[in-house]
């Protein structure tokens, strides 16, 4: 009898231990990447004008990282990611993305796939009357592209998510110097976007700058690289004129393949960058030097800034590689306060457009002028009834120790840092360009507001600050919520 309490006794902890280990959370993991480029002319986004593509400068990619958590055959929670090389997530092509696909994943909660662009200024145009065309001429119209878009998408979701393994995960924070601040302020108090600073009346650049660089990596069962989800507070948006280019995601991705190999999938995300772009204000000459001494493009500069901090985080967090963490993923419809749009604001949009409607006919900048001041007309007209209330959909999930929230705006910098500051989370990792419900436009700060142009006016707020700290709290409520919920 003593004998077999001593076996039992020596035995319970093996036991214990082999229970434990059959009933951890596993994760899984899988990756993808679709090739989005159409191989003819399209008309190309991002500018007050339409312009019809002349050729490729890089092609342009949707990058899948699908997540699931399971503890033994319990299903925890799912998600799937999507950057794609897109200026902007248009209404309603999420919603129709997700209908497109959700007979091909079945299981899966198709509310927790997200779509995020990188916005770059060299993507094709997704809806059709977007710069008041009927059509463009030889060139694949908008209504023709986004059936390719959601096919090529689709392969790679499917791809991602029929191909998930067991695998972990690392994360870290690294920093490079790719957005800056791109409001100029002026002796008498105003501010302008990519304003000229080489002036007796330039005084100041408007806010902070962020440069930090949020790392996820992914890995195999042999701790092989597998993928990597990269947040910057940094639009890709060096490139303009008449060529397709996914900017400097381009110059990331290859260089990661040419370091940690081919298979490696590059998920890049636009951190809160709303007044940060990669469009320098000054020291232009000196860095414009740089480039040609090492024989770069400004998106190769860009992209080697990226890549080395990669490589510099991945080394440090190779040591602290897991494949047990806490996951979870809540979706959660959040409205906020619109932004009024007051009496002088209305009266100047307001003679802007009858203005413009007395013309024969618009083209280029006319029909931007009269498609942003007749919208706030409208908004003016409507909040006659009731109070504007601006809906959104907010992503927030947690892995491991990491923290992701996403929003679907161009959110100003010190909004980011605010839900930073306060996220419980050891790392926070922050994606903004999430396909919105409705248009989403810029969220300025109050100095911004006060010292006035392009992105802190009414025509491209639909929130402003008030509207901005309720995000700001919810973000940071949901993100609490999953660190007190969670099991430790």
């Amino acid at each position: 009898m003593k004998r077999q309490l001593l076996l039992l006794a020596f035995s319970l902890p093996l036991l214990l231990s082999i229970t434990t280990q059959a009933l951890a959370a596993e994760l899984l993991i899988g990756s993808a990447t679709a090739d989005i480029t159409p191989d003819c002319p399209v008309p190309l986004t991002g500018m007050k004008t339409v312009r019809v593509s002349k050729g490729i400068l890089s092609r342009c990619t949707a990058n899948v990282l699908a997540l699931e958590s399971r503890e033994g055959d319990k299903i925890l929670d799912q998600a799937i990611l999507v950057s794609c090389d897109l200026c902007v997530i248009r209404p309603g092509i999420q919603e129709g993305f997700r209908k497109h696909v959700v007979g091909r994943l079945p299981g899966f909660d198709i509310q927790k796939l997200f779509l995020a662009a990188t916005h770059t200024h060299a993507a094709p145009v997704l809806l059709q009357d977007r710069y008041n065309e009927e059509d463009y001429g030889d060139a694949m119209q908008p209504k023709d592209y986004v059936p390719l878009l959601y096919a090529r998408m689709a392969e790679a979701v499917v791809g991602a998510w029929e191909s998930r393994q067991p695998g972990a995960v690392a994360w870290g924070l690294g920093h490079a110097a790719v957005g800056c601040n791109r409001r100029a302020v002026y002796s008498d108090g105003t501010a302008k976007m990519y304003g000229d600073t080489n002036t007796p009346a330039f005084r100041h650049i408007e806010g902070y700058e962020d440069h930090a660089v949020d790392i996820l990596a992914f890995y195999d069962r042999q701790k092989e690289l597998k993928a990597i989800a990269v947040s910057l507070a940094c639009p890709s948006q060096s490139v303009g004129g008449a060529l397709l280019s996914a900017d400097f995601w381009h110059d990331v991705r290859k260089l990661v393949h040419q370091r940690h190999g081919d298979n490696v999938c590059v998920v890049g995300f636009c951190a809160p960058a709303g007044d940060q772009a990669p469009n320098l204000l000054f020291r232009k000459k000196s860095e414009a030097r740089m480039d040609r001494l090492r024989g770069l493009t400004r998106t190769e500069e860009l992209g080697r800034r990226i890549a080395a901090a990669l490589d510099d985080v991945l080394g440090v967090i190779a040591q602290d590689i897991r494949s047990d963490v806490p996951f979870q993923h809540v979706v959660r419809r959040v409205e906020l306060p619109g932004c009024k749009v007051g009496d002088a604001e209305y009266a100047h949009a307001k003679g802007i457009c009858d203005d413009l409607d007395a013309k024969p006919a618009m083209a280029g900048p006319d029909w931007w002028n009269r498609h942003f001041f007749g919208y706030v007309v409208d908004r003016y007209e409507a909040q006659q009834k009731a109070d504007p209330i601006y809906a959104m959909e907010m992503h927030v999930l947690r892995l491991g120790d990491v923290a992701i929230a996403t929003n679907p705006f161009e959110l100003y910098v010190d909004y980011g840092v605010q839900i930073q500051a306060r996220s419980p989370a050891e790392q926070t990792f922050l994606i903004q360009l999430a396909a919105p419900l409705d248009f989403a436009y810029y969220v300025p700060t109050p100095r911004a507001v006060e010292a006035g142009g392009y992105s802190a006016e009414v025509t491209h707020n639909l929130i402003r600050p008030e509207g901005a700290q309720v995000l700001v709290d919810r973000t940071v409520e949901a993100i609490r919520a999953l660190w007190s919920d969670a099991k430790q």
